[in-house]
């Protein structure tokens, strides 16, 4: 079973269309040749922003022209505009204007889980790693329509119904109907990474996923990604004309959403021992080696800790885990 999963290629994709909001790639020269590293966030709104980390070398491993490289070359901000630049040039434009003005991008990226272990304190978020990018050119054919979607197969860990306002008194809270899929995908290196996503009632999703699918087993998924930023007005005024006189400055709470949702899923769950099923052998020996990665993820922080203390030196010309800031 163990070898057979070697040669299945387990789906982990993501594809974002959207404006070019913010470009942080640049050019570096590594020992293995020159590289294009950082982060493109993708505005598919005004609202909802996600952030991708690239490091692509510009030759294959087999010493050929990279494709992908070539892509991104076309991406470096020397070659585009972004939101961020259109205004900072232009402050008195509105989203819309400078979204219309910026660089319409499309990109492929995965979900990478950076998780890390320091003594008994552990930390774990989800990024998005992109492979593939470049410029969208809207046809007929392909249009532009702005989106985040995802497709993975994944390993459910556990499933729990989502609840909020919970306190510690036993029993407080409310479900909200939703459930929350605890999720195990495979990584390439016979590891296994942590992602969880959102059954919504919507769609009967949740109803549904609750009655046929349980812990261990295997099934496929797609849906969207929500990463939005909401500012809510908690005092004063926002409008200057509805008030007489001196107007008290806005106060604006903001709050922060990140979720995958499911939109649709397999019909019938995979079982343990059927065919094309993620088995509890290659889960339980891709957690060994995902806790293994933890270890190490850890060293490195403190080794960076400690280096942040020193005088500053030259950058890294290899390509490192993700910082423990990232996210998207």
């Amino acid at each position: 079973m163990a070898e057979k999963e070697k040669k299945t290629t387990r789906q982990n994709s993501v594809h974002i269309v959207g404006y070019l909001k913010e470009n942080n790639l640049e050019v570096v020269k590594t020992e293995k040749g020159n590289a294009i590293r950082g982060s493109l966030l993708i505005a598919t709104n005004d609202a909802n922003s996600h952030k991708v980390q690239f490091y692509t070398y510009a030759k294959t491993k087999n010493g050929d022209d990279s494709q992908d490289y070539a892509a991104l070359e076309a991406l470096l901000p020397s070659q585009t505009t972004s939101i961020a630049s259109f205004l900072k040039d232009n402050p008195g434009s509105t989203f819309e204007i400078a979204a219309n003005a910026s660089t319409k991008i499309w990109v492929m990226a995965r979900f990478e889980e950076y998780a890390s272990r320091v003594g008994e304190r552990t930390k774990t978020m989800v990024t998005l790693k992109g492979f593939k990018a470049g410029v969208k050119n809207a046809t007929d054919a392909s249009p532009f329509v702005p989106k985040a979607e995802f497709v993975a197969d994944i390993f459910i860990k556990d499933i729990k119904p989502e609840i909020i306002n919970e306190t510690e008194e036993e029993g407080s809270g409310e479900e909200t109907g939703r459930y929350i899929v605890g999720a195990l995908l495979p990584m390439y290196d016979e590891s296994v990474q942590y992602v969880d996503f959102i059954a919504p009632v919507e769609g009967g999703v949740a109803e549904y996923l609750s009655a046929n699918f349980t812990k261990n087993d295997t099934l496929a998924i797609k849906g969207e990604i929500i990463s939005m930023v909401t500012k809510v007005l908690k005092g004063g005024v926002e409008n200057e004309s509805d008030f007489f006189g001196e107007a008290p400055e806005p106060q604006y709470e903001t709050t922060f959403t990140r979720e995958r949702i499911i939109k649709g899923l397999s019909r019938k769950p995979i079982k343990q021992g059927e065919e094309g099923c993620i088995s509890l052998e290659f889960v339980q020996n891709g957690m060994v080696k995902r806790e293994t990665k933890m270890i190490e993820n850890g060293k490195r922080m403190k080794e960076k800790d400690s280096e942040e203390k020193k005088p500053a030196t030259s950058a890294p010309e290899e390509p490192k885990n993700f910082a423990s800031d990232i996210d998207f």
